[in-house]
């Protein structure tokens, strides 16, 4: 795919069944479905440190940590933490919205359940700002 500033140029390729975009990877070109992905060949790797990621704000903490929640997503079989409040600065935590254990959501079958009706739970935190 290609952004195209000629519409009549992009328009008419769409209707060219024929038309064959050399830019797309050979195995979307290819259309079989069952190709796999190859990494990049380390020939072509670029020297550096890869990404950095860093707050505008400073060090972000997770409102949760240490308070034992062990999934925040429970799907057939799949249990993870995929959501979470991150603060920074001058916080601290009150109290957290407790989770709920594996034991209170087998019997339903995981989540989203008629307790739970969303395939996340739900997670809350009481926050006080603190002076600097």
């Amino acid at each position: 795919f290609a952004w195209r500033e000629d519409e009549d140029e992009a328009t008419a390729e769409a209707s060219d069944p024929e038309a064959d975009d050399e830019t797309a990877p050979a195995e979307a070109r290819e259309g079989d479905g069952d190709s796999a992905l190859e990494p990049l060949p380390e020939a072509s790797w670029q020297p550096g440190p890869g990404v950095a990621l860093r707050s505008p704000v400073g060090p972000l903490a997770d409102a949760y940590a240490g308070t034992g929640l062990a999934f925040t997503n429970f799907v057939q079989g799949f249990r993870a933490i995929l959501d979470y409040i991150l603060t920074a600065g001058a916080w601290r935590v009150l109290r957290v919205l407790p989770g709920a254990s594996e034991d209170d959501l087998r019997p339903e079958g995981g989540l989203p359940n008629p307790s739970h009706p969303s395939d996340h739970l739900s997670i809350a935190v009481d926050l006080e700002m603190l002076p600097r």
